[in-house]
Parts: C-alpha cells; sequence; structure tokens
C-alpha cells in the first residue's frame, strides 16, 4: 500500500534540514520491504504421498494371481474336496466312474476320487505343448537342478528321478483292448509324502509299439507264450527292465500321474 503522508504535515513547512531527508527517505524504503517481507504467504499445495496419490483404475497388477493348473498339480491336492476344486477350477466337464475331467490354463486334467466322490484321490496330467508345467513343485529336489518341465519329459528321466520305478502293461499280446498302456509306476519317498507317481503311454503309435515288441520277445523267449498272454511279467515287473527300460527311456510318455492308491500291479500273482 503507498505511503501517504497526514493531511496537517502535508501543508507544513518543514523545519529538518536538507541534508538529513536523503536518510529518513532510506529509512522509510527499508520498513516499507521490511513489511512486505513479513506478510503471510500463501502456502503452494504439496504433491499428494504415491500411497494416498489416486489410483488408476486401469493399471496393470505388478505381481499376476497364480494359475488354476499350478495350484492343481501339487501334493495338497490329494485329499482335497471334490467341491472344492470346482470351486477353484469351476466344474468338471465330464464324469465317469469317479473321474472328473477338466480343462484350465491350456491343460486337461483328470481327477480321480474315492467311491462317494467326496475327495481327491489321484491327478492325471496330459502331457502336451500347450501345458507347461515345471516339476519342482510336486518334486521338490528330485526334479533336478534345472527343473525338469513336464512337456520335456521322458520315460528315462523319469526313472532317473525316482528310483526304483517298474513296467506294467495292460497287455502286450492278442490283445483286446483298444489301446493297451504301458506303466512306469513308482512308489515315491516319504520326503515327497509317500505319494505314488507315474507316466503312461498308449501302445498306439510306432515307437512305443516297437518299444513294446522288444519287451514282449524276451519274455517269450526266456518264459513262453502264455507268461506274456496272461500277463505274469506284470508279478514280476523289474525282472525284464534291462529289456524294456532302455526300448522306452527316450520315448515321451502321455500322461503324469500322481496320488494314491493307482493300483498297478496284478491282482492275481499266486
Amino acid at each position: 500500500m503507498p505511503y501517504s503522508r497526514p493531511q496537517d504535515q502535508a501543508t507544513k513547512k518543514s523545519t529538518m534540514p536538507l541534508s538529513t531527508r536523503p536518510a529518513i527517505g532510506a529509512g522509510l524504503l527499508a520498513c516499507t520491504l521490511l513489511l512486505s517481507a513479513c506478510k503471510p504467504s500463501t502456502p503452494t499445495p504439496a504433491a499428494l504421498p504415491a500411497a494416498i496419490a489416486p489410483s488408476d483404475n486401469n493399471a496393470t497388477p505388478t505381481v499376476a494371481a497364480s494359475r488354476v493348473v499350478d495350484q492343481l498339480f501339487q501334493a495338497n491336492t490329494i485329499g482335497m474336496r471334490l467341491a472344492a476344486v470346482n470351486q477353484l477350477a469351476g466344474p468338471a466337464l465330464h464324469s465317469e466312474q469317479h473321474r472328473h475331467q477338466y480343462r484350465v490354463d491350456g491343460c486337461e486334467l483328470t481327477l480321480r476320487t474315492d467311491d462317494a466322490d467326496h475327495t481327491v484321490q489321484a491327478v492325471e496330467v496330459a502331457i502336451t505343448s500347450s501345458c507347461p508345467l515345471s516339476l519342482q513343485p510336486l518334486l521338490r529336489d528330485y526334479a533336478g537342478e534345472p527343473p525338469a518341465q513336464l512337456q520335456a519329459l521322458r520315460f528315462g528321466r523319469f526313472a532317473e528321478m525316482l528310483s526304483g520305478a517298474s513296467y506294467y502293461a495292460d497287455c502286450l499280446s492278442a490283445c483286446n483292448a483298444a489301446d493297451p498302456v504301458v506303466t512306469l509306476y513308482v512308489e515315491g519317498p516319504r520326503a515327497l509324502h509317500s505319494l505314488e507317481f507315474a507316466v503312461e503311454v498308449p501302445l498306439v503309435d510306432d515307437a512305443p509299439l516297437n518299444a513294446a515288441e522288444q519287451w514282449r520277445k524276451a519274455m517269450e523267449a526266456a518264459e513262453s507264450e502264455t507268461y506274456v498272454l496272461d500277463n505274469r511279467f506284470n508279478c514280476e515287473p523289474q525282472r525284464f527292465d534291462a529289456v524294456v527300460a532302455p526300448a522306452f527311456a527316450p520315448l515321451k510318455p502321455a500322461t503324469f500321474i500322481f496320488g494314491r492308491g493307482l493300483g498297478y500291479g496284478s491282482d492275481d500273482c499266486s
């Protein structure tokens, strides 16, 4: 605000010496500047902290949610209530004879349940290129380093990871079954909750058919054709391991299975 003198002082003749007037003027200017400096200033609005800044509803989450198949491809799925599975993965596409089929995250799963269809007893996973899965969450240290991948698994690699595995077959000669299956099965160690594990391949393509033929010929030469027809080889599955193991080692299985009560072997071995 401009400084103005009172009206009575404006008409009164000054008796102040001229030599002192510049000093007073300088003093008045200093006081004016001082008063201006002391006036309160309007604060500049501070930026909102990041924690309370408005959120972008369209922002992409930094951590992706776990896939459904990753949650089911674990040991704790065995014993899980089927109702809980349906809440997680949705209803089964097909259910028959205590087998329930699901398709999640590009993977085809079949869950075997108890007679009352209450709890899961085993999980079957079709091995396909559309279903990339690491075996580490299920087999832990037994999966090796780097961990084995399901889509790259071979019979020989499975036998290396879980020692003591044995070969079984539905049928190797004069088979009535549409697609007989060869299975490599093992009872897992206590470190893996004593779960059972298996890989299977149907005898449809040339490679598994040729491997099965080597197995069959070796058994017929050592025993008889009846020995093979009666599936007696399932009573002593490791007897011909020197033949069957290298024959199937490089082959890719079609299915990976884990659970309890998988039921391999022969019911009549007396």
